[in-house]
């Protein structure tokens, strides 16, 4: 059932997104993925991995570059993102921040000052990475607990509002991370009880990460049945 209900997700949401036509990445082509514990732990990085692999195998590429790090917002990404993410020369970086930007602040009134800086920082990210001719995939931040009305999320929905502007204004591909799991929560059925994207309401279980990495494979123009057909 659930596998069911994460196949009939949409993903995306923006006009950035590949339609499936031609894929976003070459030959050979390296990517990167920096951001907070979800990057770190990986797991939809090795799916993605485990797509390309399986789906194009004849393309070779290498296995995404892990700099994630545990409890980081994006005013902590931008001060390593030359040594973690430009000196290593990618094709591509995946820019997924912001969760604990919101998680670590739910004590404190919501501040437009550190809405502000946030999408700051992430711009001077993409304009980095763009300068050093790196693609940029800008995700959405995912969720704070699996309740739509969970004030964690309603906060969230403004960075995810950041992430969308900055992906248009500075012609970065758009992976909807946020709205796949708003759709998932809400496509929940009634009888369902606790958590079903992830194991405490913010790091990913397995369904999370395939919903994670579907994401960002829709967003580089990989085909939903080429996606499916690497589970088995």
């Amino acid at each position: 059932m659930l596998r069911k209900l994460l196949i009939a997700v949409v993903l995306g949401g923006a006009s950035t997104i590949a339609c499936g036509k031609d894929l976003g990445i070459q030959n050979g082509e390296q990517i990167v993925a920096i951001g907070d514990s979800i990057t770190q732990a990986g797991g939809y990085l090795r799916n993605i991995d485990t797509v390309f692999a399986k789906q194009y195998p004849d393309m070779q590429i290498p296995k995404i570059i892990n700099t994630g790090i545990s409890g980081q917002k994006a005013e902590d990404l931008i001060g390593r993102f030359e040594r973690d993410v430009v000196s290593k020369k990618p094709a591509i970086v995946t820019i997924d921040i912001g969760i604990n930007d919101v998680w670590h602040r739910l004590n404190q009134p919501h501040d437009e000052k550190i809405l502000e800086a946030y999408k700051t920082n992430v711009g001077k990210m993409v304009e980095a990475a763009q300068a050093a001719g790196i693609r940029v995939v800008l995700c959405t931040p995912t969720v704070i607990q699996e309740d739509a009305a969970h004030d964690g999320n309603k906060r969230l929905a403004l960075y995810c509002d950041a992430i969308k502007q900055l992906a248009a204004e500075k012609k970065c591909l758009l992976a909807d991370l946020n709205g796949s799991f708003m759709q998932a929560i809400a496509n929940k059925p009634a009888e369902a009880k606790g958590n079903r994207l992830t194991s405490d309401g913010v790091h990913m279980n397995a369904a999370g990460d395939w919903l994670m990495a579907e994401g960002i494979l829709t967003a580089l123009g990989v085909p939903p049945e080429k996606i499916e057909a690497a589970k088995n």
